[in-house]
This record gives structure tokens, C-alpha cells and sequence, in this order.
């Protein structure tokens, strides 16, 4: 008896190896992203302004019996379309990487975008384990920083009546002046600038134009919180010359932006009228005045007493008498 209870004292002293201990709960399986990165870029696209991000994750699973894992995914604010592997299962003793797709518009409304230089979202992860189809008591949690990529779309516009638009008439008489405002709307999502601007004039090379900008520049423009939401930019004046003929010509004012370098254009159709030539109409008058008297001479000459056919007859019979006499 006294050796058993030796024996048992000295196995009870022998240390037994970590790896034949069952590991705790928190180191038996393990998550994280693919790729450490503090912010991740949802890229729009500059024509749908849709998106499509793609987060690669793993699952590290050190027990020798597989184990079940369900996901959930969460937003602090917009609550994007999110498309995650569903529960899946992971062999023991493996690392295996899977997908969560992230989807969305960058619309903040139907038409206004959401301001990349202040947007910023959270997506939280949640991994949960399953025995026997229910989350049990181990989970782990995945957290991803999310922005916007930058979008540039500057636009200029014409301002009549109240209304702006990239196209407009305006009409000038020969020898006058006109003039019509221009805005600028920064419909992208980002800050940008105004660099320089340029006009030219297509078909009527006699039109004369001014521009009168308000501030200087580059001149920095945010971005539009609604569909009206310009800023102007100043008045351009359209001068016809008074032999200036009659004639539809073509503007076109163009601006730069300073992030893209890329120019936007708005088209002005003005029609010119001609004035009336004072030689030209005062030779239309004389010819109207001379017109006038002989057509009064010929009414006159028109008006004479007409001899009688019963007249003539008479001085030819009396002629006749008179010979034979």
C-alpha cells in the first residue's frame, strides 16, 4: 500500500506537457483580417456611384474537432447590403479565409453625394460559434474603418430667370450690350477649386465679350448639399457691333478644375439682330414717294373726258357732205 501512494506522489509530480491540456475557449479558434489596414476605400463608381468592397477574413481553428461559425455584420449609421459566407465550418487543426461583401450607393439623396472628405463608417464583424444550432458563449468581433473614394465634377452653369442651365439664348441687337450670370456647382464629393476659366466664340467673329469674376482666384468650391447649392462666379458681357449682321452665334465658357485639371462648358446661343441701315431705308422712301406721284399722274391723265363713238360717227358724216358740196 505504501508504494502505491509512492507511486501516485510521483506521477502527481510529474508536470504534464501544455499541448495535452484543453485550451481555453479564448485560444482555441481565432479571426482577423486578411489585410491590416486602418481605413478601407469604398470606390465609386463616377457613373452609378455604386460600390462593391470586398473584406477578406480567416478563421484559425487549433482544436482537433471542427467547429461551426455564424456571422453578423453592423453599421454605426448607413446601413449598406452586406453579402457574408453564412454559417460555415472549419476543420480542426486549419486556417481558412473567407468574404464579406460590402455594397452600397454613395448617393446621400437622389441626386446629392455623401461629402468623402467627412464621411467615415464603421462595419463590425461578429463571429459566433455553433454547437448544436445554437450561439454558444465564444465570439469574436472584427472592426473596419470605412471612407469614401473622392469623386471630382465640377459644373458651370448660366443663371436666367431664376434658373440655371448649361445651355441659354440671349438676345443683343446690333450696337448694344447684354449680359447674363454664371454659377458653378461642385456636384462630386470632395472639395475642389476653380483654377482659370477661358471663352470662345464660334461663327460671329465681331461678338465682343467681357467677364466680370466675383473673388479671385483659384477659387475653392465644396461640395453641393443640394441640387441648387452654387456659387457665383460673375456676370459675362455680350457686346454687338452696330454693323453687326444678323445672326445666331455660339459661346462657350469653360472652367478648370484644380483637382482633375479637366474643364467643364456651358454653351450661350445668342441671336443678334441687325439694325435698321438709315440710307437704306431713306432711299426705300424716296422710291415709295416717287412710286406714289406717277402712279397720282397716271390716275390723273386716266380721269380726261373720253370722246363718244356717237361723235366720231358725226364729224365723219359731215366731212362726206362737205366734199361733195
Amino acid at each position: 500500500m505504501k508504494r502505491i501512494l509512492v507511486v501516485v506522489l510521483l506521477v502527481s509530480l510529474i508536470p504534464i506537457p501544455v499541448s495535452s491540456q484543453i485550451p481555453s475557449p479564448e485560444i482555441q479558434w481565432s479571426a482577423d483580417w486578411e489585410i491590416d489596414q486602418n481605413v478601407a476605400i469604398m470606390e465609386l463608381d463616377p457613373d452609378t456611384y455604386q460600390f462593391e468592397l470586398v473584406l477578406e477574413f480567416w478563421i484559425n481553428n487549433n482544436r482537433l474537432t471542427p467547429i461551426e461559425v455564424d456571422f453578423d455584420a453592423e453599421f454605426e449609421e448607413v446601413e449598406f447590403e452586406v453579402d457574408d459566407p453564412g454559417q460555415v465550418s472549419v476543420a480542426g487543426n486549419s486556417n481558412e479565409t473567407f468574404e464579406l461583401k460590402i455594397m452600397g450607393t454613395g448617393l446621400k439623396d437622389a441626386i446629392v453625394l455623401h461629402n468623402a472628405d467627412e464621411f467615415s463608417e464603421t462595419v463590425t464583424l461578429t463571429l459566433a460559434e455553433v454547437v448544436g444550432g445554437q450561439q454558444v458563449d465564444s465570439s469574436r468581433q472584427l472592426s473596419q474603418d470605412l471612407e469614401f473614394s473622392q469623386l471630382y465634377e465640377m459644373h458651370v452653369e448660366y443663371e436666367a430667370a431664376g434658373l440655371t442651365s448649361s445651355n441659354a439664348m440671349l438676345d443683343v441687337k446690333a450696337g448694344t450690350t447684354e449680359s447674363i450670370n454664371l454659377q458653378v456647382f461642385n456636384y462630386g464629393n470632395s472639395d475642389d477649386a476653380i483654377t482659370k476659366y477661358s471663352v470662345s466664340v464660334s461663327k460671329c467673329p465681331q461678338l465682343k465679350h467681357n467677364f466680370e469674376k466675383i473673388g479671385e482666384l483659384p477659387l475653392a468650391i465644396s461640395p453641393a448639399t443640394n441640387p441648387d447649392d452654387g456659387l457665383a462666379f460673375g456676370t459675362l458681357e455680350i457686346t454687338a457691333s452696330s454693323t453687326h449682321p444678323t445672326k445666331e452665334c455660339e459661346l462657350e465658357f469653360s472652367v478648370y478644375s484644380e483637382a482633375t485639371g479637366r474643364s467643364s462648358y456651358a454653351t450661350l446661343y445668342v441671336d443678334v439682330e441687325a439694325t435698321e441701315n438709315k440710307d437704306d431705308s431713306e432711299e426705300e422712301s424716296s422710291q415709295d414717294s416717287e412710286s406714289s406721284e406717277s402712279s397720282n399722274l397716271e390716275s390723273e391723265s386716266s380721269s380726261l373726258p373720253a370722246i363718244s363713238s356717237g361723235l366720231c360717227v358725226l364729224t365723219v358724216l359731215g366731212s362726206a357732205v362737205i366734199r361733195r358740196k
